[in-house]
């Protein structure tokens, strides 16, 4: 299994503003060129992506453009949104290879097979007692773990998944 950092991903949370959730989704289409994600789930342009985290809200990522990821969303939706910067607030990481969703799988409560979950799927949970918003990629899994709890996170992740990296 392998674990990567996404350090150069900037992260920002946006939030449509009340009844203008048709407006957002225009806005979004025109200027970025994406349709957001109705539910759960994840859409991505060449620097985009949207991931649905509850109703009218998603986390958007883009590599790079840290220090003004936020404020250019801000400047482009404004009106028909609320958008907070979270690029302190998460560390992201990609987890691929052998064995991720048996792993995951002993860490949350989903389904994880891809009939059930397949690329494109998104979900707020639990991994362990840690709240953690993972999505589904073609050959990976990104998870955003709170910063805080990241610590704990990387201890969990390594117990659940020493049966693969143990030599037997």
């Amino acid at each position: 299994m392998n674990i990567t950092t996404r350090d150069t991903l900037a992260i920002a949370r946006i939030a449509a503003r009340k009844g203008r959730s048709v407006d957002l989704a225009r806005a979004v289409r025109e200027r970025f060129g994406i349709d957001l994600p109705d539910g759960p789930r994840t859409v991505q342009s060449t620097k985009l992506a949207f991931i649905g985290i509850g109703v009218d809200t998603w986390l958007v990522t883009r590599d790079g453009e840290l220090d003004t990821f936020a404020e250019s969303l801000r400047d482009a939706l404004d009106a028909v949104a609320t958008v907070s910067d979270q690029i302190g607030a998460y560390e992201v990481i990609r987890l691929s290879g052998q064995h991720v969703p048996e792993v995951l799988a002993k860490l949350v409560a989903l389904d994880l097979h891809p009939r059930s979950f397949p690329a494109g799927s998104a979900a707020v949970t639990l991994a362990g007692h840690i709240p953690v918003t993972l999505w589904r990629l073609e050959n990976a899994f990104e998870l955003a773990v709170p910063r805080s709890y990241h610590p704990d996170f990387q201890h969990l992740l390594a117990a659940s998944a020493a049966e693969y990296t143990w030599p037997h």
